[in-house]
């Protein structure tokens, strides 16, 4: 179809042969055809990498991101989340009797998963599965005193808070 509109338009407006060059010439030109667009694509492709060389390399000695989790002002306790290591950090504890433990819960999308039993003094490290990792981005912590011979879900809250 387009052929012989071409073939019509050339028939109506005739063309000599150094317009017709130019015609093409323009063409090409805005297509990007033949060797100068493959030159652009290969700079452009350069232009990119020599970009994203920097961001790669720093990226890669930069620092690991932490998440505080608790804080020892409001808690007790200060835990930081660093990639899979949670370490949790007695500051001034909540005072539990002989047979009672505080409980770090986690909850998200109505379900609760225990995490650790709190340290009456030290620091505690837990390592945690990727699986239970994703469950803190956009969850809830909830800090338990709970009797130490049955813990199975939150029953005395004693703290909250969105992450």
């Amino acid at each position: 179809m387009k052929h012989k509109d071409l073939t019509l338009l050339n028939a109506i407006a005739p063309l000599d042969k150094k317009a017709k060059k130019q015609v093409w010439k323009d063409i090409t030109g805005e297509l990007e055809l033949g060797l100068a667009r493959k030159i652009k694509q290969t700079l452009k492709l350069w232009h990119t990498l020599l970009l994203l060389l920097p961001i790669v390399i720093f990226t890669s000695l930069a620092p690991n991101a932490s998440t505080i989790i608790l804080n020892a002002g409001d808690t007790g306790w200060d835990a930081i989340l660093e990639n899979q290591q949670l370490s949790i950090k007695a500051v001034s504890p909540m005072v539990v009797g002989k047979n009672e433990v505080c409980v770090l819960w986690i909850k998200k999308n109505g379900q609760i998963f225990k995490i650790t039993e709190l340290p009456d003094s030290g620091v505690k490290n837990v390592t945690l599965g990727k699986t239970m990792l994703a469950n803190f981005k956009q969850a809830m912590v909830i800090i338990s005193i709970e009797n130490k011979a049955h813990i199975t879900m939150p029953k005395k809250m004693e703290y909250t808070k969105h992450l």
